[in-house]
């Protein structure tokens, strides 16, 4: 319509009333002095409003901040109708991957069409896409990128999140790399529904709504394990890795794809930048190849397979060895024989209070959907989260009890898994090296080349021996003590290369 007006296509503006132009009064403004100097008349039917009138300054001023006070008017009646269903326990939000959204009919109130009226939506899991999602977080935690997983899934025909949107294009055929960031850090999947997290705000010169989140003390947020779909365990992990990636003093600014056992665990000693591939066969500091004239002093060299040899050697022979283990497992079994000792006559009452707060919540979350003329809605949600919260405590309790009965079996499999994926990763497998790095960033943490004198060359790592108690992504805790107390951590410094001859010490 402006371009019309501004090619001098029409004389006359008509319109019902002003608020059919804009509701924002800065803008009508703008919009009526550029049509008024390009000749344009306007002329609102229902108002009275003309552009020729000696009083159409005040009359569109008035009129402008009317409608713009009727749009925050709605906008706040709008999300306090929302506010009084999520307190409800009703989905207020869109459809997320994962999950179907169920219509709650009341069969006492009716539509325009005669049937039961809609009161609310709530989510429940969809078994096919919940699969997806645990292949995505299993895949990332494995140390997959967003881009690798998009692109198996597109490989395997997977129908991405947007593929059932009513849109007359798409920007590409398959899954995007946002869509798998979006599910990674969405706590929804661990059953943990938000709402009021964030609101969208207008930039004033773009004309564009900005995404910010409002304060912490103004979410909605409870737990519901009937729409869990991954482990806490599991998502805490996912987000260690994210929080990794976002962190750009810790990322691999090299463009490529991590492709040997220890690609991205190497760091230099002397100025904190990573160890990378120089040739073919031998790793150098990244800052000494390319940093210029503010290059690193250390120009020492180590090849991969010494380097390969001399630090995963003794995590195979040593912490790995059967030996080992089964001393760790024995006395695990100490301790377990003495914490069960102590919380045998604790677990004789679990059962039944368990029962008593089942019921419990059984009753608050029926009167929840009734509504309970005592109790404001807000009031029994607090409650409810009360009594989830000590039921899973003492389900925590219970639980722990039994995983530590099952120790003595878990920790020698956790040993063999982690030496054969090890194995796995030396022997050339990409898809294997990548999960065999996070299990030796996790045991190893950050592997610090520092020189020595004569050109020496030492590793420097922190050992977690703790980390034998996490088997294929469930960590397996003793109850009464920290796994950290199962052994202490050591220091190690390798020699790996000495000059002239370079043998590995």
């Amino acid at each position: 319509m402006i371009a019309a007006a501004l090619r001098g296509e029409f004389d006359v503006l008509l319109l019902d009333d002003l608020s059919r132009l804009t509701r924002d009064s800065v803008e009508q403004e703008q919009t009526i002095r550029r049509l008024e100097f390009h000749g344009s008349r306007i002329v609102a039917t229902s108002d009275g409003y003309d552009s020729q009138s000696k009083a159409r300054k005040v009359h569109r001023s008035v009129k402008g901040l009317m409608n713009e006070i009727f749009l925050d008017d709605l906008r706040d009646k709008t999300h306090r109708g929302l506010a009084g269903q999520a307190l409800k326990g009703y989905w207020c939000g869109g459809k997320p991957y994962g999950f179907k959204l169920k219509p709650i009919l009341d069969s006492t109130q009716r539509d325009a069409y005669g049937q039961p009226a809609r009161i609310g939506t709530v989510l429940e899991v969809d078994p096919d896409q919940a699969a997806v999602v645990r292949y995505i977080y299993e895949r990332f935690v494995d140390g997959a990128s967003y881009t690798v997983i998009a692109a198996e899934l597109s490989g395997r025909n997977v129908p991405s999140p947007g593929s059932t949107w009513r849109r007359k294009t798409r920007r590409c055929g398959g899954w995007m790399n946002s869509a798998v960031r979006v599910i990674v850090r969405n706590p929804l999947y661990t059953g943990r529904v938000r709402w009021n997290v964030s609101q969208f705000v207008r930039d004033p010169d773009t004309g564009k709504h900005k995404r910010r989140r409002r304060p912490q003390a103004d979410w909605h947020q409870f737990q519901e394990e009937t729409l869990r779909i991954v482990s806490d365990e599991m998502f805490e992990r996912a987000k260690m890795r994210t929080q990794d990636r976002s962190n750009p003093s810790k990322r691999l600014k090299s463009g490529f794809r991590a492709k040997y056992l220890l690609s991205g665990l190497l760091v230099c000693g002397a100025c904190d930048a990573h160890y990378v591939l120089a040739d073919e066969r031998s790793y150098a500091c990244s800052s000494r190849l390319n940093g210029g004239v503010h290059a690193c002093a250390n120009r020492i060299r180590v090849r991969r397979d010494v380097v390969e040899r001399a630090i995963l050697d003794p995590v195979r022979q040593d912490l790995l060895s059967p030996d080992r283990v089964q001393a760790m497992a024995a006395e695990m079994q100490r301790q377990y024989v003495r914490t069960m000792e102590a919380s045998h006559a604790r677990s004789a009452t679990l059962p039944r209070e368990l029962q008593e707060l089942d019921a419990r919540l059984d009753r608050l979350r029926e009167r929840l959907r009734a509504g309970d003329p005592d109790m404001e809605p807000d009031e029994i949600r607090a409650a409810i989260e009360r009594a989830e919260q000590k039921r899973q405590e003492l389900a925590d309790g219970q639980g722990s009890m039994g995983a530590s009965a099952q120790i003595l079996t878990t920790l020698p499999r956790a040993a063999e898994l982690y030496r054969r994926q090890i194995e796995d990763g030396l022997s050339g497998n990409e898809r294997a090296a990548s999960k065999a790095r996070v299990i030796l960033r996790d045991l190893l943490g950050t592997i610090r080349l520092r020189p020595g004198e004569n050109e020496s060359l030492f590793a420097e790592y922190r050992l977690n021996p703790a980390i034998l108690l996490q088997v294929q992504g469930q960590v397996v805790g003793a109850a009464g003590f920290e796994p950290a107390t199962l052994c202490s951590q050591s220091r190690c410094a390798t020699r790996l290369r000495h000059a002239p001859t370079g043998r590995a010490c």
